[in-house]
């Protein structure tokens, strides 16, 4: 794991610390720049990062809203907390939020300055947008720019 500036921290909350729950990184990760990554504030609960991942800076997850959100006729939690879940090989672009209850597949990328509040489950994947949805499917992505600037097509690109 390369880090360029992140920062893990615990939720605090009207006299409530998070207890039991966990973040986690898997190896080969790469954080340019400012990542801050906040884990949940139910017990059990983590945020998770999968291997081989590369943040770009400005990006924040956020596994606790902090604060509850009800629905005064029924008295539901509107906002419960499910944790997040980041795939492996996953390229999270500039500026990028990832709230709680997002899931982002294996080999995806997140444009710069999208909102992932939702699970997604198709793999290889480009979502973008406030909030994110899927603009494109079967993509793959390298560390590497080609040096031809993509003139050669890459048709059977593997991660």
């Amino acid at each position: 794991m390369q880090f360029g500036g992140v920062r893990i921290s615990f939720v605090a909350n009207s006299g409530t610390y998070s207890t039991n729950v966990s973040v986690s990184v898997g190896d080969g990760c790469v954080f340019n720049g400012s990542t801050h990554i906040i884990g949940p504030l139910t017990p059990g609960l983590e945020v998770r990062v999968g291997k081989d991942c590369l943040f770009a800076s400005g990006i924040t997850i956020r596994g606790s809203s902090h604060h509850g959100l009800w629905d005064k006729e029924s008295g539901a939690l509107l906002n419960p907390e499910v944790g997040i879940s980041i795939g492996d090989h996953v390229w999270i672009g500039q500026e990028v939020s990832v709230l709680n209850k997002a899931k982002i597949p294996d080999g995806s990328v997140v444009a710069a300055k999208s909102i992932v509040n939702k699970a997604f489950e198709e793999t290889d994947v480009l979502l973008a947008g406030a909030p994110a949805a899927i603009r494109r499917r079967g993509i793959a992505w390298t560390s590497e720019f080609p040096s031809d600037n993509g003139a050669a097509p890459r048709r059977n690109a593997r991660r």
